[in-house]
Order: C-alpha cells, then sequence, then structure tokens
C-alpha cells in the first residue's frame, strides 16, 4: 500500500503541462486545439506539443469621453510547438487608434518566452488556412 502512495504522488508530481499560454489584453482567444474556451481568458494551461489556437486582435479604443471605437481582426490560426516547460507569451505591439485599423487588416502576433525570446510559429487567416490545406497534396 505504501509503495503504491509513494508511486502515485511520485507520478503526481510531474509537470504534465508545457506551461501556460499567457494572452495580451486585446487578444480574444476562440478555441485551443479545437477546443472552445472562454474568450477573454489571458492565460491557459497548454500541454507539450503542437498548439493550435484561433484568435483574434480586439481592442477598444477611448480617443475621447464622446467617441469610442472597437478594432478587431478577422480570426487567425496559429500553430506551435510547446517544447519546454515555460510560458508563452502572445502579443500585439503598442498602437495608436490608426496603426490598429491597419493592423487588423493583416495581423502579426509576438510568440515570445518569459526571456522575450521568439518562437517559430506559423499564421493563417481563416482564408489563407483554407488555401493552404486545399493545395496540399
Amino acid at each position: 500500500m505504501k509503495q503504491c502512495i509513494a508511486v502515485t504522488l511520485f507520478l503526481a508530481s510531474f509537470n504534465l503541462t508545457a506551461g501556460d499560454l499567457i494572452l495580451a489584453d486585446n487578444i480574444e482567444i476562440l478555441t485551443l486545439n479545437g477546443v472552445q474556451v472562454e474568450s477573454y481568458d489571458e492565460r491557459l494551461p497548454i500541454d507539450h506539443g503542437t498548439q493550435v489556437l484561433t484568435i483574434r486582435y480586439d481592442e477598444l479604443f477611448i480617443p475621447s469621453t464622446e467617441y469610442h471605437q472597437f478594432v478587431r481582426s478577422g480570426v487567425q490560426v496559429i500553430r506551435f510547438e510547446a517544447l519546454e516547460t515555460k510560458d508563452y507569451f502572445l502579443s500585439t505591439p503598442a498602437m495608436t487608434l490608426e496603426q490598429a485599423v491597419d493592423f487588423a487588416k493583416d495581423p502579426e502576433f509576438f510568440l515570445t518566452t518569459e526571456h522575450d525570446q521568439m518562437i517559430d510559429h506559423q499564421a493563417w487567416s481563416r482564408d489563407e488556412l483554407l488555401t493552404y490545406l486545399l493545395n496540399r497534396n
């Protein structure tokens, strides 16, 4: 019995996740590996291996007390490999309203580690992904 408990505690002590995916406030996540998540979650546990996210840029600008504007991009699909146990950060550059409107037309997200190391990833709009998938042989 003591051996069974010791083995259980030993196995439970391993961190089975690769860490967390931490999203900037202006990134709305829709799915993580095909599973719908709360759209405004900012910290999600991820496993080792391939990660596929559907996200969009989503920010509210309030240039004056009488005017506000939401800026949203189309849905983007991002794929990367979580190889080590660490936190991964998904962010965008700081922008003015005018810059954000242009950014939303063709967003480019930054994926980094907690030490600002850039992580290789692939990103597609829904149309780009569909074209990519249809043209694969």
